[in-house]
């Protein structure tokens, strides 16, 4: 009787930890590109947070965020809900969020909104003093020195999306696959908002420093360092569902989310918001 009462019970924390405990991931990426200007820059994460509430007026998640101390947010998709396409509730959300640079990017849920639904979306956003990036690019400047956010609105059509990228793939379907944003200067510092990790591969190769990417959700089930995905309609374990990693000179961070979707999976899979301070190496 005893030991199944202690078990409900640290399975209750076990499965409160990893569905409402959100924990603050950091960060330090260093490069010599990065203009002195912009030492100990700091940006702060967030991905698909999908209309999850914690607490009253989701102050807990708010308060969170406003009380870290950082220059800009950038946030990578899916604020919405696909089934309920309702994008007020995000509007509310990004409205009380006290960082006054923020920059957007549109995931797989807010790409299911008709045009002119995505169009008001942005719209509204853009009221907010929100950047949106929809296969665009701007610059931060400090002292006349700047760095680059380019924005990728990602081709989420069926299996299309999740196939390995070759680079004549790239080349020959840069609007379906990734966007013709234009070569990248790999004399500055550039960061990509990418939606989806899965092609780090290719982002890599295009030269970006620093990419920020979620969509995945940690994986769900998270073992060893792997998260468990379907990117092709059977399950595999793979890294690239959360953390930080790196490619040639390349390095993406992956937000495990700070919200759940319709079918939340979490195991050893707590919700996050990271924070990276950048370094001039």
């Amino acid at each position: 009787m005893y030991i199944a009462i202690i078990i409900i019970v640290l399975l209750s924390i076990f499965l409160y930890i990893n569905y409402k405990v959100i924990f603050v991931t950091k960060y330090k990426i260093e490069s010599e590109k990065l203009p002195e200007s912009f030492n100990n820059f700091k940006i702060l994460h967030l991905s698909d947070w999908h209309c999850t509430q914690y607490g009253k007026n989701n102050r807990k998640l708010i308060n969170l965020i406003n009380k870290q101390d950082v220059d800009i947010i950038v946030m990578t998709g899916d604020f919405i809900i696909r089934q309920v396409k309702d994008y007020k509730p995000a509007i509310e959300f990004i409205k009380q969020l006290n960082c006054k640079k923020k920059y957007f990017i549109y995931g797989n849920h807010e790409l299911e909104l008709n045009w002119k639904r995505l169009w008001q979306f942005r719209t509204e956003l853009e009221a907010l003093g929100v950047i949106v990036l929809d296969n665009e690019k701007t610059y931060i400047e400090r002292n006349e020195e700047k760095i680059y956010i380019h924005g990728l609105t990602y081709n989420f059509n069926h299996l299309q999306s999740r196939k390995e990228l070759t680079n004549d793939v790239v080349e020959k379907n840069k609007r379906n696959h990734l966007v013709d944003l234009g070569t990248v200067d790999t004399n500055n510092f550039n960061i990509l908002l990418a939606h989806d990790p899965l092609n780090f591969e290719a982002y890599s190769r295009l030269g970006y420093d620093l990419i920020y990417s979620g969509h995945l959700h940690g994986g769900g089930i998270r073992l060893f360092g792997f998260g468990l995905v379907a990117p092709r309609r059977f399950w595999v374990f793979t890294r690239l569902a959360a953390g930080t990693h790196k490619r040639r000179e390349s390095q993406i961070i992956i937000s495990r989310g700070v919200g759940n979707s319709t079918k939340p999976i979490r195991i050893f899979n707590p919700p996050e918001i990271s924070i990276t301070t950048l370094k001039r190496k």
